[in-house]
């Protein structure tokens, strides 16, 4: 095959902007097997596998899917025998559509110089400027959101350029503007005020995969930076409340879909994350880890010291991992 040429059944993913290349993802999915992707989809990770074994689940045939994708995450890590890569894309399983996502690969590499010369690529670069500002005013026209243009503006300034939160901060603003015919750019500063643009879904995560360290960490750098506690505990409260729903209809034998509908649109990217999470708690814990959470909430509306009580919070919601430093009173 020549450099020039693509064939539709391989892709490559390639950018470390993680809602670019999930859109991408759930794009080729569409277009290849449907909605229909228990059977369908194979998904792998690079860190956990070779390059002869993900050629190798691309050429085999599945007696229950006429269709199949082979799904390759973290693909930049893929080790062992290359050799086979460069036969395979001369002539891939018309059956099958291998997909590549790397944030960060190695072009110098024969594999990768082969691949990107024959693969449909995709980037996953993050937009920046113009661009960014561009695919913001797109989603603001396709939502039918009634922002101006300074209103835009100001919400990237404020947001910054990771367009997943962009697009939850719009999520936001769509449900403020109902029944308005205009929002302007102080109605956006308003809206997302100082908080929004801070990371609180770190700190949601980090306790939702028990990373009880990180958390800790997390929850001190946002309380020395000014945010109020009851925001922290309501953020980490929805995680888990998230896990739990999750847990439900996964016990319910839930389709993917049933899933995606009950998650905000614009977490749907984080599905696959969430149901690993889910995993690593019982029901019995994740009420355990709420109880705390509202325990934390009433000692600091009452007049406790926020840093403690949110240290407590963590401490009983999840196993501590080490790596943070201790919490201190005041505030």
């Amino acid at each position: 095959m020549g450099a020039a040429k693509r064939t539709a059944c391989v892709y490559a993913i390639v950018g470390p902007d993680s809602f670019l290349a999930e859109e991408a993802v759930e794009a080729i999915l569409g277009r290849a097997v449907g909605a229909q992707r228990s059977e369908a989809v194979q998904t792998l990770r690079g860190d956990e596998t070779t390059w002869s074994r993900v050629l190798d689940a691309a050429r085999a045939r599945s007696l229950f899917a006429e269709r199949r994708v082979v799904l390759v995450r973290g693909a930049e890590a893929l080790k062992g025998d290359d050799d086979e890569l460069a036969p395979y894309l001369e002539d891939p399983n018309p059956d099958a559509t291998l997909v590549f996502v790397a944030a960060k690969p190695d072009k110098r590499r024969t594999a990768w110089k082969a691949l990107l010369a024959s693969a449909e690529t995709l980037s996953a670069e993050p937009l920046k400027g113009a661009r960014l500002k561009a695919r913001v005013a797109e989603e603001v026209q396709r939502r039918k959101l009634p922002l101006a243009a300074d209103a835009v503006e100001e919400l990237v300034e404020r947001v910054g350029q990771d367009l997943r939160r962009l697009m939850g901060e719009l999520d936001k603003l769509e449900a403020f503007a109902l029944g308005q015919k205009q929002l302007s750019a102080d109605d956006v500063a308003a809206v997302l005020g100082r908080s929004f643009a801070r990371p609180f879904w770190l700190l949601g995560d980090a306790v939702a995969e028990r990373r009880a360290g990180e958390a800790l960490e997390l929850a001190l750098r946002l309380l020395d930076d000014g945010e109020e506690a009851p925001m922290l505990v309501g953020a980490v409260y929805q995680s888990l409340r998230r896990l739990r729903g999750l847990r439900a209809l996964r016990e319910a034998r839930a389709s993917r879909e049933e899933k995606l509908a009950w998650l905000p649109k614009n977490m749907a990217f984080k599905l696959p994350d969430l149901e690993r999470a889910a995993e690593r708690w019982t029901e019995a814990e994740l009420l355990r880890a709420q109880a705390a959470l509202r325990t934390a909430d009433r000692r600091v509306k009452t007049g406790g010291a926020p840093s403690v009580a949110l240290a407590a919070a963590i401490a009983e919601a999840c196993p501590r991992t080490g790596g943070a430093r201790s919490a201190r009173p005041g505030r």
